[in-house]
């Protein structure tokens, strides 16, 4: 696997960048417009499943017009997160997984595809984000069934180890076991 190509599907820190301001507006208007006015709460859990879900609808939207491939986010669990697609062939697949969370993600037990995935982390003012892009196989989820869990978890640890992996916006500490999230709105950035 090669993540050089990551330019050619779209997936480069501006591009990135731009959707992540996107997802970030939409999460503020939604605190707004729904949590803070019906003093409704969610879990970190299911805000992390929502900011998903933004982030593919967002990508697929974004990126179908910054590059040459039809971008189509999943319709179903079933589906891949992002499906790349040129001359109707699927091209390449990307899933996206979300943690609130600085120091791993979760997957589905049975749901693990070996593809590319963007690796989020947010915090709760939705302003700050760590982004990932990197391959990841079956094998390099680690199970949590035997500790009564349903979801494989995959590390920041085993994340700073790959050579593989492109950090979009965002650090992993000096120890290598916790990431450190970024403003998106730091010029810095650009």
């Amino acid at each position: 696997m090669v993540l050089e190509d990551k330019g050619e599907y779209g997936i480069t820190v501006k591009n990135i960048l731009e959707i992540t301001k996107i997802v970030s507006f939409k999460m503020k208007k939604l605190k707004e417009i729904l949590f803070d006015e019906y003093d409704l709460s969610f879990s970190n859990k299911n805000l992390s499943e929502i900011i998903g879900k933004i982030f593919e609808k967002e990508i697929a939207e974004y990126l179908s017009k910054a590059t040459d491939y039809l971008v189509v986010n999943a319709k179903s669990d079933q589906d891949p997160d992002l499906r790349f697609i040129k001359n109707g062939e699927d091209k390449k697949f990307i899933e996206i997984k979300v943690t609130s969370t600085d120091n791993a993600w979760t997957g589905g037990e049975f749901s693990k595809r070996p593809f590319d995935y963007l690796l989020i982390s947010w915090e709760k003012s939705f302003e700050n984000y760590f982004i990932a892009y990197t391959h990841l196989e079956k094998e390099e989820w680690e199970s949590n069934i035997e500790k009564g869990f349903y979801g494989p978890s995959f590390n920041v640890k085993k994340l700073n180890s790959k050579t593989d992996k492109v950090i979009l916006f965002g650090t992993i500490n000096q120890s290598g076991s916790k990431l450190i999230r970024e403003n998106i709105n730091q010029t810095k950035l650009f």
